[in-house]
């Protein structure tokens, strides 16, 4: 497709040129640019969907090399990424957000919607898939020594059933290649764009005897930079990682991290409203912004008078969906009284037993997918029961579709996550579960998302 439309010079100098860019743009996904007094817009088609021919070429690559691909598409330039369709675009963000933006812990989240940990272990695409549409994304698992993970092939597809097996193995560049690309990162972000939620997954190295300490480094070195930390202690593919989630090791690491994380220095509050006036005139922005050089625009709904941002971040722990309920008692029992802020359920599951044959069903490592669906909405449900709703919950586990998100809501958690409904739905899949829970809270008489959490609680 091909569309070619004049701009006016009082177009530029009156800033209403990215406002043409945005008009034209619209849902499509293309490239947009500005040439010769005109907009050009060059489709791709329909590149976001799971049909399209960019996705089915990745379904062709292996697991692990399509996941790569993936994220270095992810971590490129902004225009090269609104080329591939991997940019939602303003318009479509403006007309689905307005009901999911929340306020969770302390922090301004543009939506609801979050990436969970392992997509980006690295930290390379954290823009990327916030352009995306994810209103928070979560980078890692990071360990403090760089480390292989597991011998290859480690991630299996099973297609029928839309699930992934994995046994990464916290496969990490390590501390310091994690915290020079947050350095960047967390600076731009810090003064640029408010509402832009990063956190980081924080995990142990294989060999380390003493996980305490791991943990307790990742706190200290990169906690500066997160807006939120997150103790992994449920990967099924590091030996007697799970453990830590019994009653007394799970008490004597949480203790050590919450001590390390309230010796952060606290940061100063921001002036989001004082850095815009300082900015540039839109029109600069605009002609930056087709140059693909970096872009310094808050988002078009946040209101940044009342953007919040904590003075240290909230500290999450993430546990597994096998956990029995007496497991799962004193898990809630050790969260209270070591004050973490919150929850993290939960990671892949060990079990097979979901009445399916694969070939890959055989393989070890973390099952993702529908068929985690329901085990992690009992568990999540049962914690919130537990808690009388008041540790704030991260739901994660088998979200493909807005009524997959609102069921997690309603058992209990305030934010979910996805990554394996990203593998099989494509970038689409963002802009889609947003858009069906906004149809369905509209359709169940909820004018906010944050009205139906623990909604099942309350009948």
């Amino acid at each position: 497709t091909f569309i070619s439309l004049e701009v006016r010079e009082e177009d530029y100098a009156e800033g209403n040129a990215f406002d043409i860019h945005a008009q034209v743009r619209g849902e499509n996904d293309g490239y947009v640019g500005f040439c010769g007094g005109c907009v050009i817009f060059i489709s791709l088609g329909d590149a976001r969907r799971e049909d399209s021919p960019l996705m089915k070429a990745l379904m062709k690559l292996d697991p692990e090399t399509a996941h790569n691909v993936s994220v270095y598409a992810a971590s490129c330039s902004y225009r090269t990424r609104e080329f591939l369709g991997l940019v939602e675009s303003d318009v479509r963000r403006m007309q689905i957000e307005d009901m999911l933006g929340v306020e969770f812990c302390g922090m301004t989240m543009k939506n609801c919607i979050g990436l969970a940990a392992g997509y980006d272990k690295n930290a390379q695409a954290m823009q990327g898939m916030l352009d995306m549409g994810f209103g928070f994304v979560e980078a890692g698992t990071v360990t403090p020594l760089p480390q292989p993970g597991n011998p290859k092939p480690r991630v299996f597809r099973l297609p029928e059933q839309k699930c992934v097996i994995n046994r990464y193995g916290f496969n990490s560049e390590g501390h310091k290649a994690f915290e020079e690309r947050f350095k960047t990162e967390a600076e731009y972000k810090r003064l640029f764009q408010p509402g832009r939620i990063i956190g980081i997954n924080i995990g142990k190295n294989k060999t380390q005897t003493d996980a305490v300490s791991d943990y307790v480094k990742g706190v200290e070195l990169l906690g500066q930079y997160a807006d939120y930390l997150v103790v992994n202690v449920s990967s099924p593919n590091t030996p007697g990682l799970r453990d830590l989630q019994n009653e007394k090791q799970l008490r004597e690491l949480l203790t050590a991290v919450m001590k390390a994380r309230d010796a952060l220095p606290r940061r100063s509050p921001i002036d989001y409203v004082e850095q815009k006036k300082q900015r540039k005139e839109r029109w600069v922005w605009t002609w930056k912004h087709q140059l693909g050089l970096p872009l310094h625009e808050e988002e078009p709904l946040l209101d940044l008078a009342k953007v919040k941002r904590p003075d240290m971040p909230p500290l999450f722990v993430k546990i597994a969906p096998d956990v029995n309920k007496e497991n799962l008692e004193s898990i809630a029992q050790v969260v209270k009284e070591t004050k973490v802020d919150g929850i993290v359920i939960s990671n892949t599951t060990i079990r097979r037993d979901f009445g399916f044959e694969h070939k890959n069903l055989k393989e070890k490592g973390g099952l993702s997918g529908p068929v985690l669906r329901e085990m992690s909405n009992e568990v999540i449900s049962d914690f919130y029961r537990l808690t009388e709703g008041k540790i704030p919950i991260i739901g994660v586990g088998g979200v493909s579709t807005g009524k997959d998100a609102l069921d997690k809501i309603k058992a209990g958690a305030s934010v979910v996550q996805l990554y394996t409904g990203l593998i099989y739905g494509g970038p689409a899949r963002v802009s889609n579960i947003k858009s069906e829970l906004v149809a369905l809270l509209t359709e169940q008489n909820y004018s906010h998302v944050s009205e139906a959490v623990g909604a099942n609680h309350k009948n």
